[in-house]
């Protein structure tokens, strides 16, 4: 297996070799020229709608219109107070009509040109002198039940949760959510080490990243201070409590004293208008989203997008880090784990999903290692299939499944190392097209196989062209890339035509790349000479292959996989192609639903 090529070592793009390979710049040119946005700054972002509040302000402050989430929050004429200069942004933490404290990200139109305002504030810009948009999605009981399912919390620790992040203290939480004192201290140790979290500030955090925003960075404090206001060292503090340090924590970072410390917490409680370590946590995480807003391009919200990701987390006990998947449901079905492709993640087609849901299949997409919101290993690539085989069978455990099904459009080595590791887990699987060792593929038309092409004969460029497509991961750009990429398959691009199963598929491709591209860059290096290795008896497998696909020729590598799995069983669907999980979802969950 090809080693891995650690995130951060860069690598440049250059030319291939005399020998006629394709250089990356023709690959590279030929991805910007179907792309319909420029470069995105920034790696994909996407929020749900029901969290953003906007509106337009007067050059004086005064509101001129704002949506209605906006006047949920901040009242009827709540004012702008404070503007940045021109051509800039700046953050002020608001006092909301509840009393808790939100942040507004401040700019003028042209400057807020790509922000995701509502349509009433973005049809007013041209009349007015400043824009606020707002990201405060605890105040929608709806997103704290999604950031709290997704921890796996039970209902009553998310009652204590939700109390706790209305008020000042455990005590008052315990009250409005009716429980002794001594049931919410047990409640939200519980969801602390559910989440992972080492303190109540660090859970608001992680609870941020469960209502849908994914993964983030809090900003660096060069960002932050100025943004709201604060010196270098109050930002820094502020910072270290929303990671969940303590004060000689925090203190022994900074190397100053506790003192010192209790000192920078008084001013931030004061100058920001919160009166405890979890709104100043709530204070940076918003603040951290709003400046990715800022400064990303590379920006969508669409509520629709995680309504359909019934998105879990569960922690890894003795290798740390968690995985990330989407359990659609119902609970009663026979599980069936979804393995997702090398460009896209948890979110499955939901023509796919439904059709698996009639015949009494419960799918559940697990991201592997590297990808979406699952955390990567250490090490080589063979350390990350044995590790996406151990992060399968420990959602079998958590969630106490029966023998689960496979459906795999990509992850063929870590579901093979699960079947073999793990048998008395495994109840059968189906490969849909899957991959064909590069000795034996022949094709190379088209622009996925000018990718792949680059990929097996010039790996050191993986981590690059990983990098190029996530500046170019919009949803138009996405859109149009994969036009481009299966415009061979008549099949395919008829699917597209379907503009609910082209939503489904870009975003999915978005949430692939949402932490790092460490999955991407991992599973395409170690591809670079693999094989799929033998069993002594495949009968449990099956291929399903579109003869439409644009990657491969028909019958194309079929002496390594019938010598991979003997007796397996192969069907061929002419009509079908590479997206043939969208294209015939009734087919696909019918020979899911077939295997014994």
């Amino acid at each position: 297996m090809a080693a891995v090529m650690q995130p951060g070592k860069k690598r440049t793009l250059a030319a291939g070799p005399a020998t006629g390979e394709p250089g990356a710049e023709s690959l590279l040119a030929s991805i910007a020229r179907v792309s319909e946005d420029a470069p995105a700054a920034g790696a994909p972002l996407s929020l749900p709608a029901q969290a953003l509040a906007s509106a337009a302000f007067s050059g004086s402050g005064r509101l001129l219109v704002a949506d209605p989430a906006f006047v949920e929050t901040f009242g009827p004429d709540p004012g702008l107070e404070a503007a940045p200069a021109l051509g800039a942004y700046r953050l002020v933490a608001k006092v909301c009509k509840d009393g808790s404290v939100a942040v507004l990200l401040i700019a003028a139109p042209l400057v807020a040109r790509s922000w995701p305002l509502s349509p009433a504030v973005a049809a007013a810009a041209d009349e007015a002198q400043w824009v606020a948009l707002a990201y405060h999605p605890f105040a929608h009981p709806s997103l704290i039940r999604r950031a709290c399912e997704g921890w796996r919390l039970t209902s009553l620790e998310t009652r204590v949760v939700s109390a706790l992040l209305g008020n000042d203290n455990l005590r008052a939480a315990a009250r409005t959510a009716g429980v002794a004192y001594e049931t919410a201290r047990e409640a939200i140790a519980a969801a602390l080490r559910k989440a992972g979290a080492r303190r109540q500030a660090d859970l608001v955090r992680r609870l941020h990243m469960a209502a849908g925003v994914g993964e983030f960075d809090l900003a660096e404090i060069g960002l932050l201070a100025p943004a709201l206001g604060l010196t270098l060292r109050q930002a820094a503090v502020c910072r270290l409590v929303a990671l969940g340090l303590t004060r000689p924590e925090i203190a022994a970072t900074l190397q100053i004293s506790e003192h010192v410390v209790k000192a920078e917490l008084k001013r931030l409680f004061e100058s920001l208008g919160v009166r405890t370590a979890g709104a100043l946590s709530e204070v940076a995480v918003q603040a951290s989203v709003l400046l990715a807003v800022a400064g990303a391009d590379n920006l969508a919200h669409a509520a629709q997008a995680d309504e359909l990701r019934p998105l879990r987390l569960l922690g890894r006990p003795e290798a740390g880090g968690r995985v990330a998947l989407s359990d659609y449901g119902p609970a009663s079905g026979a599980p069936t784990f979804l393995m997702h492709s090398a460009l896209t993640g948890s979110l499955i087609d939901r023509g796919l999903i439904k059709a698996l849901q009639r015949r009494g299949l419960r799918p559940i997409a697990i991201e592997r290692p590297g990808f979406g919101l699952t955390d990567p290993p250490q090490g080589e690539a063979e350390a990350a299939v044995a590790r996406a085989a151990a992060d399968m069978a420990l959602v079998v455990e958590a969630l106490k499944l029966k023998p689960v099904r496979l459906l795999c459009r990509g992850g063929e080595a870590a579901a093979l190392r699960f079947a073999e590791t793990y048998p008395h887990l495994f109840a059968g699987g189906v490969l849909l097209n899957p991959f064909r060792p590069y000795e034996v593929d022949t094709r190379w038309d088209g622009l996925m196989n000018m990718a792949k092409r680059m990929i097996s004969t010039q790996p050191q460029l993986i981590e690059p062209i990983a990098a190029f497509l996530v500046r170019r991961a919009s949803p138009k750009s996405m859109a149009g890339i994969l036009r481009e990429a299966v415009k061979a398959s008549p099949s395919d691009l008829a699917a597209l035509e379907d503009p609910r199963i082209l939503a489904d598929y870009v975003a999915s491709a978005r949430l692939a790349a949402l932490a790092t591209p460490w999955g991407f860059i991992q599973e395409q290096s170690a591809y670079v000479g693999w094989r799929p290795q033998a069993v002594a008896d495949g009968r449990a497998w099956t291929r399903l292959l579109g003869e439409q696909d644009v990657l491969y020729l028909p019958g194309e590598g079929d002496e390594v996989w019938d010598g991979a799995l003997p007796g397996h069983r192969v069907i061929r669907v002419p009509e079908a192609g590479r997206l043939i999980h969208a294209s015939h979802p009734e087919m696909v969950a019918e020979v899911v639903a077939g295997l014994t």
